[in-house]
């Protein structure tokens, strides 16, 4: 039995949660609204002792935990440090679409989490540029957020052919950018974002803003010329007053979770017609011989886990008067989205592993007769070598979890001074207090609501 004991080992070792069950901490002290306990447990799985300090050895997970602590980071209205992470994951962040991968490339990546580079899905590499404009623009700092909305225009050029959901993840993006630019003076390329704003799908107070800036400019950008319609004249005030932009993140945003699938199922789905990989008729031979067998019965892979609660409606103001807003992005549908394509792909992946784990069952199995341990001995190694292969393929449950599942905006043009902006999500309130400049911007993210 010495002969085993290795692989028993390897059975009662395996099918840990992976990065499911280290994000669980964090993502759960922001849902609770202790985004202070969740900065303590992401830099532990950082390795550092505080915030202020970048690990000096980065691992396969690093650019993903600093996504997460930026998101932390920028709850807690600690803007400097939240876009530095952000910029030093977006230094090591390649994107992975699944969606045009092959099954085996898939699976290479899909059970290797403790040894390969987290690689981001196009979404959330869109929504990093996007939530550090924010941290610029919170600050006050309209150089930064520029640069970074130049950031997110190269990351818009790589993914321009795609259409449907991912290009709608560009709208609020473009509406920050343009917002940016339009602070800084920049009206011609403030411009051209509220119109790619625009025909990403739009964001609430847009077109207000796209109409304003038409009175200043005296043109629009074809593409807003009909939602405009007349180019109004420029209100004689305008200097006297400033601009005002509300940010709110509510919610959490669905995340990945270790799934067990029977066999059956699992070569259905993954046989389905549909985008990405999808298994070949002679893997879905094979793993049907296997499965008959008795030797394949479950595959692993990541399912997506949705955090209940999450939509509820969120209301601005400005002294005693709301303030025009609405839902700008819904992360949550996107992700979805985005996973649902990527679905069948994931199962073709994991099912095309499993198909080589049991082959290997069946060497060992062979090789244990040749050397004149037949009978129950062969059948035994067989069934261990395959089992603990199997148990140990725990799936990649990486994705940045702490992402909100909303973002909402509110925008108004108030008298220059302080003033008090009060947000209301269901029974939670938030209050601030505000000076905005005469002809400047004051902009305010509340990113704690989850």
């Amino acid at each position: 039995m010495r002969l085993f004991a290795p692989l028993f080992a390897a059975l009662l070792m395996a099918g840990c949660g992976g990065y499911a069950s280290t994000s669980e901490a964090f993502r759960r002290s922001l849902t609770d609204g202790k985004p202070d306990h969740a900065l303590e447990r992401v830099n532990q799985a950082l390795g550092v002792p505080r915030a202020e300090d970048l690990p000096k050895d980065p691992q396969a997970d690093t650019p993903l935990l600093l996504l997460e602590r930026a998101t932390i980071l920028q709850a807690m209205q600690r803007y400097d440090l939240s876009a530095r992470d952000f910029q030093a994951a977006d230094a090591k962040l390649e994107v992975l679409d699944y969606t045009n991968d092959t099954a085996g490339e898939i699976g290479k990546y899909l059970f290797s989490d403790d040894a390969t580079q987290y690689k981001a899905a196009p979404y959330e590499k869109l929504l990093l540029n996007t939530l550090n404009i924010v941290n610029y623009l919170a600050r006050g700092d309209v150089s930064g957020a520029k640069v970074e909305a130049r950031r997110l225009t190269v990351n818009q050029r790589f993914l321009k052919d795609e259409e449907g959901r991912r290009k709608s993840m560009m709208a609020l993006g473009n509406y920050l950018a343009g917002f940016a630019f339009e602070m800084d003076g920049d009206d011609g390329e403030a411009m051209r974002h509220y119109a790619e704003a625009y025909e990403s799908g739009g964001v609430p107070t847009l077109i207000d803003a796209a109409r304003r800036l038409a009175a200043r400019m005296g043109s629009v950008d074809p593409r807003l010329r009909e939602a405009i319609g007349e180019i109004p004249e420029r209100r004689d005030d305008d200097e006297k007053r400033g601009e005002l932009l509300v940010v709110v993140q509510t919610g959490m945003a669905p995340f990945r979770v270790p799934e067990r699938l029977p066999i059956g199922a699992a070569v259905v789905a993954a046989s389905s017609p549909g985008p990405g990989a999808r298994l070949s008729a002679d893997e879905q031979r094979r793993a049907n011989v296997f499965a008959a067998k008795g030797v394949l019965k479950w595959v692993n892979y990541p399912r997506l886990a949705r955090v209940r609660g999450s939509k509820r409606t969120v209301e601005a103001s400005v002294g005693r008067e709301a303030m025009p807003g609405g839902e700008a992005l819904d992360v949550e549908e996107r992700v979805s989205g985005y996973f649902k394509e990527i679905e069948g792909g994931l199962i073709a992946a994991s099912v095309v592993r499993l198909i080589s784990r049991a082959a290997a069952g069946e060497i060992s199995q062979a090789v244990t007769k040749k050397a004149g341990g037949g009978g129950i001995g062969s059948l035994l190694v067989g069934l261990a070598v395959e089992g603990a292969m199997t148990a140990a393929d725990t799936p990649d449950t990486r994705s940045w979890v702490t992402l909100p599942a909303r973002v909402h905006v509110a925008r108004r043009r108030v008298s220059a001074g302080e003033h008090t902006v009060e947000v209301r999500l269901g029974g939670q309130v938030r209050r601030a207090r505000v000076k905005v400049p005469a002809g400047g911007f004051a902009v305010l993210n509340f990113s704690d609501l989850r």
